[in-house]
C-alpha cells in the first residue's frame, strides 16, 4: 500500500523523502521490521522506539513515523513526524490491514473481572447458533475450532498493529463475529482506537491495576473509554459505577442485572449448586429457563453479560439458552480438576480481591468439609491489594497456604509478608511455602473427604515468572502429577 494512502486519516509533517513509496508492513518493534516496512517509533514505559531507528533501517525499513526530532537518517528513508506516534499507529494499522473491523461484528468486553469468561460464553453462544466466530482472548486466539498461532507481549489486548493484523487473519478465516477482551491499559494507550465496535460490554469495576493507573478514578475513566465508540452498550446495572457509564454512553443501551429493578435483561429464580447454576432470563416480557455448568452467582452475571451482548446480534433467548447449556467450562476459570479423591480441587485465575472473594463465596455455598486456599500475589504489581487478599482468604477459608504467584523481580518472601499482614487479622490457620509446587502438594496432602482445595491466581497460565525469567508451570498439571505420584507410592 502506498504511504500516502496510509496517512489519509493522520495529521503529519514530511521531514524528508516522499509519500509515493510502497509499504509492505507496519512495525513498532525494530526486531520485527521487514524490508519495505513502516517503522513507528513509540515512546514506551521502558524503551523508546526512537532509540532503535538505526536497527530498523538496517533491517530494511522504508519509512519512519516519529514524534521527536531525529537526525542522520539516510536520504532514501522517508521520515514522517506526528504529534503522537502511539495515537497514529492504530489508524495506520486499520488502513494497512484493510479496515477489518468494518467487515465483522466486533464485540469488546471490559471490566475488572469476567472478561475472559464472558468472551468465551459469547463465542460459545454464537457458534452454537451456527455462526463463525473469532475469539481474541487472554487464553487463546481462534476462529471456529481453528486456533491461530499468535504471539503478543500484551496478552489481554495486543498492541494496535498486532490487533489489526489478527483481525485481518480472522476475516480471512471467515469470521462473521469477533469477540475480544479490552483491558484498561489498552484503552488508555489507544490500542483499540482503530476498531469499530458493534457491541461494548461492561462487567464490573473493583480495585485492580492501580500500579498502572495510580488511582481508582483513573482506572474507571480508562474503562469508560470503550463506551463512546460502540453501536450498542451492554451494562451491568448492579455495579456501582453503572450510572456513570450510562450517563456518558453514546448509542443504544441494554442493561442487565439481578438486584436492580430497572434492567432490560434480568435473572430470576436463581438456583446454585456444585454442578452449576439455573435461572430464568427475562427480557421484554419473555421468560426462558437457562443453565450453565459453572457454579456461583458470578456465573449468572457472566451469563447475563454474554446473553445481553448477543441480543443486538439478532439471537433469540432460546438460542442464547441453548448456547449457555453447551458450555462445559472455561480454562482456568473455576476449573474443577478431576482426581480420584474424596475432595475437590478447583483452579481459578482469581488474582484480585474481588475475584478471590467471589470464588470463595461460591465454594462456601456447597463445600461439605474445609476450604483450603493456596494462593499468592504477583510481583511488580500493586502491593496494596496483597493484605486485602490475605484478609479475604483468611475470612473465607479454613486453612491458607501462602505461596508464590509470579514474583517477577520481587523477592517472594516480601510478597508473602505483605499478604500475611491481612491474614493475621483473621482467625484462619496459615502456612507459607514459597515454592508453589511444594505448596500445592502440601495442600493436596492435607485435604480430606468433603474438602475443597482452591488453587488461585494463575488459572490458565502455563508459566511462572521468577527473577524476570519465565519457566513452565501449570497448576492443573501439578495437581495431576501429584495424583500420579500418590498412585506410584501406593
Amino acid at each position: 500500500m502506498k504511504l500516502k494512502k496510509l496517512l489519509l486519516n493522520s495529521s503529519y509533517k514530511i521531514l524528508q523523502g516522499n509519500l509515493d513509496i510502497e509499504i509492505t508492513d507496519i512495525a513498532f518493534d525494530s526486531r520485527k521490521v521487514k524490508s519495505g516496512a513502516l517503522f513507528v517509533c513509540i515512546p514506551g514505559f521502558q524503551v523508546d522506539g526512537h532509540d532503535f531507528i538505526s536497527q530498523a533501517v538496517e533491517k530494511g525499513a522504508s519509512a519512519l513515523v516519529v514524534e521527536k526530532d531525529v537526525s542522520d537518517i539516510p536520504e532514501h528513508i522517508t521520515v514522517i513526524q506526528v504529534d503522537h506516534a502511539r495515537q497514529a499507529l492504530p489508524q495506520l494499522s486499520h488502513l494497512f490491514y484493510g479496515r477489518p473491523t468494518e467487515k465483522v461484528n466486533l464485540i469488546g468486553i471490559t471490566g475488572t473481572n469476567g472478561k475472559t469468561s464472558v468472551s468465551f460464553l459469547i463465542s460459545k453462544i454464537l457458534s452454537t447458533a451456527g455462526r463463525t466466530v473469532g475469539l481474541a482472548g487472554t487464553i487463546r486466539k481462534q476462529v471456529g475450532e481453528k486456533v491461530i498461532p499468535f504471539h503478543t507481549t500484551t496478552p489481554t489486548t495486543p498492541e494496535s498493529s498486532d490487533l489489526q493484523r489478527l483481525f485481518k487473519m480472522m476475516v480471512r478465516e471467515g469470521a462473521e463475529d469477533i469477540v475480544m477482551e479490552v483491558s484498561s491499559i489498552a484503552l488508555e494507550q489507544g490500542r483499540v482506537d482503530g476498531c469499530r465496535f458493534k457491541v461494548g460490554v461492561f462487567t464490573n469495576l473493583s480495585p485492580d491495576h492501580l500500579d498502572d493507573h495510580g488511582t481508582m478514578e483513573n482506572y474507571k475513566r480508562a474503562k469508560m473509554k470503550l463506551f463512546n465508540r460502540c453501536e450498542y452498550h451492554v451494562i451491568n446495572r448492579d455495579d456501582k459505577v453503572a450510572e456513570e457509564i450510562l450517563a456518558m454512553a453514546t448509542g443504544s443501551i441494554l442493561t442487565y442485572g439481578i438486584e436492580h429493578e430497572e434492567v432490560d435483561l434480568k435473572a430470576t429464580h436463581i438456583a446454585i449448586n456444585a454442578e452449576g447454576v439455573r435461572f430464568t432470563m427475562e427480557y421484554q416480557g419473555e421468560k426462558v429457563e437457562a443453565a450453565i455448568a459453572i457454579p456461583g452467582k458470578f456465573s449468572v452475571y457472566n451469563a447475563l453479560a454474554a446473553a445481553a451482548a448477543c441480543i443486538p446480534l439478532g439471537l433469540s433467548l432460546e438460542e442464547i439458552a441453548k448456547g449457555l447449556a453447551a458450555v462445559e467450562g472455561v480454562r482456568g476459570r473455576f476449573e474443577n480438576v478431576p482426581i480420584p479423591s474424596e475432595f475437590h480441587v478447583i483452579v481459578d485465575y482469581a488474582h484480585s480481591p474481588d475475584a478471590l472473594e467471589n470464588v470463595l463465596h461460591t465454594i462456601r455455598d456447597f463445600v461439605k468439609g474445609r476450604v483450603i486456599t493456596i494462593f499468592g500475589c504477583g510481583g511488580d504489581r500493586d502491593p496494596s491489594k496483597r493484605p486485602l487478599m490475605g484478609k479475604i482468604a483468611g475470612e473465607l477459608s479454613d486453612l491458607c497456604i501462602l505461596t508464590s504467584d509470579n514474583p517477577r523481580t520481587e523477592e517472594p518472601e516480601t510478597i508473602l509478608n505483605h499478604i500475611e499482614v491481612g491474614i493475621k487479622e483473621t482467625q484462619c490457620q496459615y502456612v507459607s511455602e514459597v515454592d508453589r509446587r511444594k505448596a500445592i502438594g502440601r495442600g493436596l496432602q492435607m485435604a480430606k473427604e468433603g474438602d475443597v482445595v482452591l488453587i488461585a491466581g494463575k488459572g490458565h497460565e502455563d508459566y511462572q515468572e521468577v527473577n524476570g525469567e519465565k519457566m513452565h508451570f501449570d497448576d492443573v498439571e501439578e495437581v495431576k502429577n501429584w495424583v500420579k505420584q500418590q498412585e506410584n507410592v501406593d
